[in-house]
């Protein structure tokens, strides 16, 4: 481990106590692997301490180890997906049922459609 990278560990070790454990991000069928980086960082930027991946087409492998290598995930996550706990689920069924188990609530978001209502969630 080098010097830049023990200081992000324990910059990551100090913060964990303050971070969200009851609130799980759910990416469904992200289409660029590039996407779930960022996604990864801002997750983990807002606090977050669960990212769930929905990845139906299994272009992912089931071991997260085996993605934290990928320079593409690591530069766009800005090293945020060594720190960050991923989850991989087959389908949204899956993923759902994962959630319900453990108590979850689901709230969901998408792009806005135009003639729907829009609620703002506090």
């Amino acid at each position: 481990m080098n010097e830049r990278e023990g200081t992000l560990r324990q910059r990551a070790k100090a913060i964990k106590p303050y971070r969200c454990k009851n609130l799980i991000a759910v990416l469904e069928n992200p289409m660029d692997v590039k996407n779930i980086g960022t996604v990864i960082r801002n997750v983990n930027a807002l606090g977050v301490e669960k990212t769930y991946i929905v990845d139906s087409r299994r272009s992912l492998p089931d071991d997260w180890e085996k993605m934290r290598e990928r320079k593409s995930l690591s530069s766009t996550s800005v090293s945020a997906i060594k720190w960050s706990f991923v989850k991989r689920f087959s389908s949204t069924e899956e993923c759902l049922a994962h959630l319900e188990k453990s108590r979850f609530a689901s709230v969901v978001t998408s792009p806005h459609v135009k003639g729907k209502d829009t609620y703002i969630l506090h």
